[in-house]
């Protein structure tokens, strides 16, 4: 898998060039630990993840900070998710993980229930499942896309697509006829053109981005998770 293959979230602007190390982990750490969380479907890995990307990209910094910035935040969403796949088949298949969310700013309690929901539905399925899901669904790759980054074939991409996309549908009630919880979050987003469910996938993005941008806490534990783990290695940013 190489750098290019990286799924395509919201790219950094050109104008926001960092400075150094700690710059880039300011302008991109809130987007990244959203992915992850949604990724890991569990907090403590999202984080440990993030960590662990950011961690090498500081190791290699002398390279990857004279990338462009949307090069460069790609290269450690694809360390990411090569950490977490490394990782996540020694845990027990469906292992439960309850997901405490950080709250956006002038949100309401239907929204935040809302978001849980949707982090629940995500981490009741397979890994694979999960990941093809908000491949297609949110960062917009292909079927062909996704089998070649996979390794599989496009006919199993859209198998495990069509089986993730009826379970979510089930579980955030898009599939009821008179508007489950997922509908009325895909209409409390302003949001009215579009499939359904890529729609309410991508409003959980943004809003837990927002969350997590705001709150901190979590990014804080981050920065001194990567700070520790440097400074065991004599390193300096």
């Amino acid at each position: 898998m190489t750098e290019r293959d990286v799924a395509r979230p919201e790219d950094t602007r050109s104008e926001d060039r960092p400075d150094g190390f700690g710059e880039f982990y300011r302008l991109t750490s809130a987007r990244m630990l959203t992915r992850a969380t949604m990724i890991c479907a569990s907090k403590q890995d999202a984080e440990d993840a993030v960590a662990d990307a950011y961690l090498e990209a500081f190791r290699h910094w002398d390279r990857i900070g004279g990338y462009e910035p949307r090069a460069a935040e790609r290269w450690v969403h694809t360390t990411m998710q090569r950490r977490w796949w490394k990782t996540a088949g020694r845990r027990r298949r469906g292992e439960a993980r309850e997901l405490q969310v950080p709250v956006r700013p002038c949100s309401t309690p239907e929204e935040t229930a809302e978001v849980s929901m949707v982090l629940s539905a995500l981490g009741s399925l397979a890994e694979r499942e999960r990941i093809v899901v908000l491949a297609h669904c949110v960062y917009g790759m292909s079927h062909k896309e996704i089998a070649e980054r996979l390794g599989i074939r496009s006919s199993l991409v859209a198998l495990v697509l069509f089986q993730a996309r009826r379970r979510l549908e089930r579980l955030t009630g898009l599939s009821g006829r008179h508007g489950g919880p997922g509908q009325r979050f895909a209409r409390l987003l302003g949001v009215q053109d579009g499939e359904p469910l890529a729609v309410l996938l991508r409003g959980t993005w943004e809003w837990l981005g927002e969350a997590f941008e705001a709150q901190g806490t979590a990014l804080d534990r981050v920065r001194d998770a990567i700070e520790a783990a440097r400074d065991r290695r004599g390193g300096r940013p």
